[in-house]
């Protein structure tokens, strides 16, 4: 089968898949206990979140080779315009959920300005640098809330009708959004990919410097790249952070970068089913085996150890990830 038609059929499966996940969870209402519990719609919901935020990163990591540890900027970013444009300028959310990937966009630009000069192991660097300033901003300002973030961030809302007022609906609500979201970032994408856009990014990813000889303006789609994946990233931290109605440094920090980037690596470069799998198993792993730790009595959180040994197997059997392309990461 042609790999980029087994892609896609992978990837419409898994839409599919999770499209039939939320028809479940709204069927299970006639029910007395419904089959997902709040607890297990949250776990969706983030999950969702967080493969919209896979998504923003691989279009830079993955489509144009750009490996960067400072995505978690873009996300906290986002949660903290959306969340200073609502509570101070007493702006819905529609409003400020857009504004915050524009800001989250602007802020790529700044921080993709250091890939036109360094590259590999040297950007990494540059990029956990400059994540780390955002951080350290939003621990130090007054108007962020310090250490203690910002609560009390007003819930979404459609007309007269609030997210925060529908009880578990709401949750149901908060899923249907982010599916939405996610679907339409994997949909832009998947139409960017075989566009011409994509063309020049796949040959800067290959080899920049054959790629400027050949008249390819590097400069302008490496900027692209990371303003559009900041662009997605800041509407998804715009909508985590209404969700739990607080927004704090610690959705700035370098451990959530290194967590955006093993959904990458995991899931697979330059896939879009990738991006989603990655998420959802980071997501959902963690969570499944707090239980076991409760029920072994371990005095350790067992995920610590599977993460690490998860990298160093994947690295070894499969450094393309699960759907991923065969070249990306091998070098």
């Amino acid at each position: 089968m042609n790999k980029t038609l087994f892609h896609s059929t992978a990837g419409a499966a898994l839409f599919a898949a999770l499209i039939l996940v939320f028809a479940l969870i709204d069927v299970c209402k006639f029910t007395e206990e419904a089959i997902f519990s709040p607890y297990a719609k949250h776990v969706i919901f983030v999950a969702l979140v967080y493969s919209t935020v896979t998504l923003s990163l691989n279009f830079v990591s993955g489509y144009m080779g750009q490996v960067s540890l400072g995505h978690a900027a873009f996300f906290g970013l986002g949660g903290y315009v959306s969340a200073l444009l609502t509570q101070v300028y007493q702006i819905s959310f529609w409003p400020a959920f857009l504004v915050a990937g524009m800001a989250a966009a602007l802020i790529g630009i700044v921080l993709g300005a250091p890939a036109l000069r360094v590259r590999g192991p040297f950007l990494v660097v540059v990029t956990y640098g400059c994540g780390e300033v955002f951080r350290i901003v939003a621990l130090n300002l007054s108007i962020t809330g310090g250490p203690a973030g910002l609560p009390g961030l007003v819930a979404p809302a459609m007309g007269s009708i609030s997210f925060g007022d529908m009880g578990t609906t709401g949750k149901e609500a908060y899923i249907l959004f982010a599916l939405v979201l996610a679907l339409g970032v994997a949909f832009f994408i998947s139409r960017v990919e075989n566009s011409r856009i994509g063309h020049a990014l796949a040959a800067i990813r290959e080899d920049e410097i054959a790629a400027s000889a050949m008249g390819i303006n590097t400069a302008y789609y490496k900027l692209l790249a990371f303003a559009l994946g900041a662009w997605f990233a800041g509407m998804a931290g715009s909508l985590f952070a209404h969700y739990l109605s607080f927004v704090s440094p610690d959705m700035l920090s370098s451990n959530e970068s290194i967590m955006m980037l093993t959904m990458v690596v995991v899931g697979g470069a330059r896939s879009i089913a990738g991006s989603f799998i990655g998420a959802f198993l980071l997501t959902v792993i963690p969570e499944a085996l707090r239980y076991l730790k409760d029920i072994l009595g371990l005095p350790y959180d067992p995920w610590l150890v599977l993460f690490g040994l998860l990298l160093m197997v994947m690295m070894r059997v499969r450094p393309q990830g699960l759907f991923g392309a065969e070249t990306v990461f091998r070098r």
